[in-house]
């Protein structure tokens, strides 16, 4: 995919700028809005805070067409989810229903082995470092919109060649699997148990189910090569039957991975309990941060901890950054914050371009430029 993003770029530079401020109260709006622009974004909500809460934000262009991105809108926030599924897994582990290095196995009834390791224990670590030995085949990437069950996919090309612990290589499915195995060791389904640990206690308005969400919920759209529907349709999507509540391992490993819906404002609050130590001990937001495994050939500047992505680049940041990226149906989102500084910033789109080098794309290094590489 690398060769094709010289040409996107200049495909890019010939489709026409759209989209405005529709308000906001961060410093920088008009330079926001020259980004959004260059990048031909077609909605977005951004937000920028520190340890003490959101500092400032912006709403630009179309949430879905002929409804206005604002404050309030609430996204689908793709792999972003996974930062937030940590959050889950770490509270679990500091309430001892858990543990990050124990096999899985221990909680989960479905086997969770590589066929060429059986012997070698898959940890929720692994899982949620990409190091399981597991990725996104065909079977997964055909099987999971018809919601084959897990343990036919196990059966299918979803193992790497590589061995459980040997490499990084990033899979939806197995950050998916993390999900259903924190639910079978709390007893709850994954949607409960998220509300419970990690929502309600930090009063955030958020939800793993489209279904259940109050307001606005953006569409997802592609913007080369041009789309005339969305490629998430908000409306679709919360149109669905709502799953039971129960735990069902066979069927909830398409939540945790990608499935998280909230506001800018709403992940700023999640971004401060993963910047500072309170809701979550300074030992546990460490653990998060330690670097297990570098992304190696595919990004230099990104390595990755426990649902974190820590990036090292300083022609984007004098200092590391920590948190995740988010991609899919046309939208990039992103939530990374300072640690040493003690700010961050929200972004979240509803299509935008998807040029990248590596794998943080060219919108969130832009906005991460803006604000985050200040050191005043």
């Amino acid at each position: 995919m690398g060769n094709i993003w010289p040409i996107y770029r200049k495909l890019l530079a010939l489709m026409p700028k759209h989209g405005k401020m529709n308000g906001g109260t961060a410093p920088f709006l008009p330079r926001a809005e020259k980004i959004l622009r260059k990048h031909r974004c077609l909605g977005a909500t951004f937000c920028t805070f520190d340890e003490r809460g959101v500092t400032g934000f912006g709403a630009f262009g179309e949430a879905r067409k002929g409804v206005p991105a604002g404050e309030k809108t609430v996204y689908r926030i793709a792999s972003v989810s996974k930062l937030i599924t940590a959050m889950g897994a770490m509270r679990l582990q500091e309430k001892g229903v858990l543990s990050l290095d124990e096999d899985v196995n221990i909680y989960f009834p479905i086997p969770i082995r590589h066929p060429k390791a059986p012997d070698t224990p898959i940890t929720l670590r692994m899982l949620m470092s990409h190091t399981a030995g597991i990725h996104d085949g065909v079977d997964y990437n055909a099987g999971i919109a018809d919601h084959v069950p897990l343990s036919e996919l196990l059966k299918g090309d979803s193992f790497c060649a590589h061995l459980p612990g040997e490499t990084w290589e990033y899979s939806n499915f197995g950050a998916g699997i993390a999900g259903a195995v924190m639910e079978a060791a709390a007893g709850v389904d994954f949607e409960t148990l998220m509300q419970r640990e990690v929502f309600c206690p930090l009063g955030v308005q958020a939800t793993f189910l489209p279904q259940k969400v109050q307001g606005t919920l953006a569409d997802a759209t592609r913007i080369l090569p041009p789309q005339k529907a969305p490629n998430f349709c908000a409306e679709k999507r919360r149109a669905r039957p709502l799953p039971e509540e129960k735990v069902d391992g066979e069927h909830h490993y398409n939540l945790a991975h990608g499935n998280l819906c909230i506001g800018a404002g709403e992940l700023a609050k999640l971004g401060m309990a993963l910047m500072c130590p309170g809701f979550l001990t300074e030992e546990s937001l460490q653990e998060m941060r330690k670097i297990i495994r570098p992304f190696g050939q595919r990004a230099h500047n990104l390595s990755q901890g426990v649902g974190t992505f820590i990036l090292q680049d300083e022609s984007i940041c004098a200092r590391p950054l920590y948190g995740h990226q988010g991609m899919a149906y046309g939208a990039c989102h992103g939530l990374f914050f300072d640690v040493k500084r003690r700010r961050g910033l929200v972004l979240l789109t509803s299509g935008v371009s998807e040029a990248r080098r590596g794998v943080l794309s060219d919108v969130n290094k832009d906005m991460i430029r803006l604000y985050l590489a200040k050191d005043e």
